[in-house]
């Protein structure tokens, strides 16, 4: 579940270079999402609390004006779609063991890169080799891993 994620992650912020996208809102909501990389268990809970907080949540609230007047009106619903999309990667399966509909919203995020010219990341440079730790979710990632994972960026 880190690596999905974290290739939605990727894949929105890849989208928010590709068309220079640039709002602090976005980069709270992007830098929120990379946080799960070293979540410990009894810390979960508050970092999904975390993200009440945030102007951007992707759990489908709307955006404030100055965030919809700062990204180009073609792209806006595009852009509130893949946000969705990158949280649901994870959030289907936060409080239930929803696997497929994770994998769905992955597809979904990567079929909107597609689309959009944006270039998908190289899932084989997210693999972890032990996925059994905490619920398949995997291990939490070393520095060095959340360093070279955001690099792919």
């Amino acid at each position: 579940m880190i690596a999905r994620q974290c290739i939605a992650v990727t894949c929105l912020q890849r989208f928010c270079l590709r068309f220079d996208i640039h709002h602090p809102a976005l980069s709270a909501f992007a830098g929120h999402i990379w946080k799960v990389t070293q979540v410990a268990p009894g810390d979960f809970a508050a970092w999904e609390r975390g993200f009440a907080s945030l102007a951007v949540t992707g759990m489908g609230d709307p955006w404030p004006d100055d965030i919809r007047t700062a990204i180009p009106g073609h792209l806006l619903g595009t852009l509130e779609q893949l946000v969705q999309h990158v949280l649901e990667t994870s959030a289907c399966t936060w409080h239930a063991d929803d696997l497929p509909a994770s994998r769905r919203q992955l597809e979904a995020v990567l079929d909107i890169c597609v689309r959009h010219d944006v270039a998908v990341p190289q899932l084989a440079h997210y693999a972890q080799h032990d996925t059994a730790p905490r619920g398949g979710w995997g291990p939490m990632l070393t520095d060095a891993e959340v360093r070279a994972w955001k690099a792919l960026i």
